[in-house]
This record gives structure tokens, C-alpha cells and sequence, in this order.
């Protein structure tokens, strides 16, 4: 019974951050001078598995603004590309790892439990 709450944790937290995501980047295109500092950035992963990994990587290229480029075949690191990095591109990181990775780690995990149970 607690992946179901760790599941619907999940999808509460990636619809707020794709609403947000959506008005961070309405706001930037709508700017008469479109200042952006697009790059790309490695995010360590704790996700290991086939199903993480998808997951996470899809989640982040499903959020505007954002988009999944590289899983090494290690799967220590994400690589991703960020339309607007800012001044301080560990806050991008330490969101995604936060916010998206760690609630679905806490949904997968608990559901890989009864799996095993």
C-alpha cells in the first residue's frame, strides 16, 4: 500500500514541476530580449534500474525547458540539456535530483519490495 502513496507523491511532484516548468519558459519566450544561458549538464544517479533510469529520463524530457541526451552505460550520471541554466546550475541539479529523482526512487522501490516479498 505505500508504493500507491509513493506513486501518486510521484505524479503530484512531476505535474508542480511541469507547471512550473511550463511558466518558466512562457515567461522567457515572451521577454522582448531573450537572455538564456542554454547548456548541458551531468546529474549523478542513484536510479539503476531499466525502469529508473526510463523513468527519470522521461520525466525530465517530458518538463519544458529540459530534455534527456546521454545515459552512460555506467548509469552513474544523466546527461541532460537545459534551456536556461542561470546563474547557478547546481540549483538545476540539486531540483531534478530533489524533486524528480528521489520521489520516484521512494515509488519504484517501494514497489520493487513487494515484488521481492
Amino acid at each position: 500500500m505505500k508504493w500507491c502513496i509513493y506513486f501518486f507523491r510521484y505524479v503530484l511532484v512531476f505535474v508542480r514541476e511541469l507547471i512550473f516548468a511550463n511558466i518558466q519558459v512562457a515567461r522567457l519566450v515572451m521577454r522582448p530580449q531573450l537572455k538564456i544561458r542554454p547548456g548541458f549538464l551531468a546529474i549523478p544517479m542513484e536510479a539503476q534500474s531499466d525502469f529508473e533510469v526510463t523513468s527519470l529520463a522521461n520525466s525530465i524530457t517530458l518538463t519544458p525547458g529540459t530534455i534527456s541526451v546521454h545515459v552512460p552505460k555506467d548509469r552513474r550520471a544523466i546527461v541532460i540539456h537545459v534551456l536556461d541554466i542561470g546563474e547557478d546550475p547546481e540549483k538545476v541539479r540539486q531540483n531534478i535530483k530533489q524533486m524528480l529523482e528521489a520521489n520516484l526512487l521512494k515509488w519504484t522501490r517501494a514497489r520493487d519490495s513487494l515484488v521481492g516479498a
